[in-house]
């Protein structure tokens, strides 16, 4: 056999194994896109309709590597992955709040050791929740860019797929969340400060009353918390009343949440009150609930628990009650609440001077934007 005859067989091997492979290749990838568009249509919309949160973010934590699998395939992951990143932030959140809540008690009880070692607790748990939320905040921001050829934050894509806006949505308050709870960890996400910036211009982006008026309340937050962001826009506490209103309306609470941020981070006990008491009264059994985005609304109402059981554990070294967001420890007597109260000790004026770690600043608050 001449050489010329053996070197065309060679290649003729090399093109039909070449051929081969890259069929499977795009087999793989064919059949990772097809599993991920059925979890879309059929897997996402009960996660999002769903009531239990704590189940949501568990199977955010569980599911999110798989998901993410699916990349190296080929396949295109971004919109349940987002989704699925957020929930996993969730879990991680909710741990660094039990660990905030145990360091309160410790600091008020003198009680060092435990109060240093639930602030190291926070700052991990804080971390993990970061770099979950940063990660779905990425994985958002880069197929955003490149599938709408645009900046995030300096214009507009035209998404025409309500999941898209959805996700948009998000991503875009999963990076406010990673920027926040980077703060709490100490900065060991090194998640960039001017997303905040960004998500600011990129709510603009989204229709307020379609989204239960959270685009604007995210906003109207930014506005109020970070220096020179709210000049020349409209009053920020009257956008949030109007937010409010048509979060009430749509049934999903998102927009008080956020004016529940914005009051914790006022200092003012009548604000904050009046934030806790807004929502509570917006969230009785006779007003509505969306059932397609549910787990929007669970989360906006574990964001509010969030922030009133730090305000009671911070005044009275417990938990607010089922009751907590309405009746306060220092009305319990026109009240007549039950014997629960009648052990609470004597609430007091900020931090005991006893605290032990009150040479550290104070964490930042759920979702508060921070400079």
């Amino acid at each position: 056999m001449s050489k010329v005859h053996r070197f065309g067989q060679l290649m003729l091997t090399a093109v039909v194994a070449s051929s081969v492979l890259s069929g499977c290749s795009y087999v793989v990838k064919s059949g990772a896109n097809v599993a991920l568009r059925f979890s879309e249509a059929y897997i996402v919309p009960p996660i999002l309709s769903g009531k239990d949160a704590d189940m949501a973010c568990n199977s955010g934590t569980a599911l999110t590597p798989a998901i993410m699998a699916t990349k190296d395939m080929g396949a295109d992951p971004t919109r349940m992955a987002v989704l699925l990143y957020s929930a996993a932030g969730m879990c991680a959140e909710n741990r660094a709040l039990d660990a905030e809540l145990r360091y309160m008690r410790a600091s008020k009880d003198g009680k060092v050791t435990e109060a240093q070692d639930a602030r190291i607790e926070q700052k991990r748990w804080a971390a993990l929740a970061a770099e979950r939320q940063y990660a779905g905040y990425q994985l958002f921001a880069e197929r955003w860019q490149a599938k709408y050829k645009y900046t995030v934050g300096d214009s507009c894509p035209t998404m025409r797929k309500d999941l898209d806006q959805t996700v948009y949505l998000l991503g875009m308050l999963s990076g406010l969340q990673a920027m926040t709870n980077d703060i709490n960890s100490g900065g060991a996400v090194n998640v960039p400060k001017d997303i905040a910036a960004v998500v600011e211009r990129g709510m603009a982006c989204l229709d307020n009353t379609k989204f239960w008026g959270a685009p604007m309340a995210t906003r109207a937050v930014i506005w109020i918390l970070l220096p020179g962001a709210g000049d020349g826009k409209p009053d920020p506490t009257e956008t949030l009343q109007q937010s409010m209103k048509i979060a009430e309306q749509k049934g999903v609470r998102l927009a008080f949440a956020m004016n529940a941020v914005a009051a914790q981070a006022s200092g003012d006990d009548a604000k904050l009150r009046a934030a806790l008491k807004a929502y509570a009264d917006s969230a009785t059994e006779d007003k509505p609930v969306n059932s397609e985005f549910r787990l929007f609304d669970v989360m906006a109402g574990q964001m509010v628990k969030g922030i009133a059981d730090r305000y009671w554990t911070e005044n009275t070294g417990v938990r607010s009650t089922d009751e907590g967001l309405t009746v306060f420890w220092d009305d319990q007597a026109s009240a007549g609440d039950d014997e629960l109260f009648g052990a609470l000790p004597e609430p007091t004026d900020g931090a005991s001077s006893a605290e032990p770690a009150a040479a550290e600043p104070a964490p930042a608050t759920e979702g508060t934007p921070s400079q």
